[in-house]
């Protein structure tokens, strides 16, 4: 499947979704928001294109972070989109074994947001 150059925004919190899509959508990114794994993997099912990068928070209902993750490395189709994590949390025993690109602590740092992708979708 191709990719389409957007980013999929995997975060429970609406304000938290929300701010991350006006920042990037300004920066002139386009940005799919889901609301937990779950719903993240449905939606890339049945989407047209992979998106570029993943920016995927641990800590949701449903279907948390490192869940999705193990589901997204089993299918060949969405196994190789990178995937940041958004987080709160500081340490992350998982992050070498799923093989996230790298891990963002909330509060996000808006420059070091817009470097992050960047420097994963170019």
């Amino acid at each position: 499947m191709s990719s389409d150059n957007y980013v999929l925004l995997v975060e429970d919190d609406l304000d938290i979704s929300e701010a991350i899509q006006s920042i990037l959508e300004e920066e002139k990114y386009k940005v799919k928001s889901t609301f937990n794994g779950k719903e993240a993997l449905d939606f890339l099912a049945t989407a047209n294109s992979n998106p570029s990068l993943i920016l995927l928070d641990i800590m949701m209902p449903y279907m948390n972070g490192y869940e999705f993750r193990e589901a997204q490395l089993l299918d060949p189709k969405i196994a190789n989109i990178p995937t940041i994590i958004l987080s709160a949390a500081g340490k992350h025993e998982d992050l070498d074994k799923l093989n996230f690109k790298e891990c963002l602590k909330k509060p996000l740092d808006l420059d070091t947001l817009l470097d992050v992708v960047k420097r994963n979708i170019s």
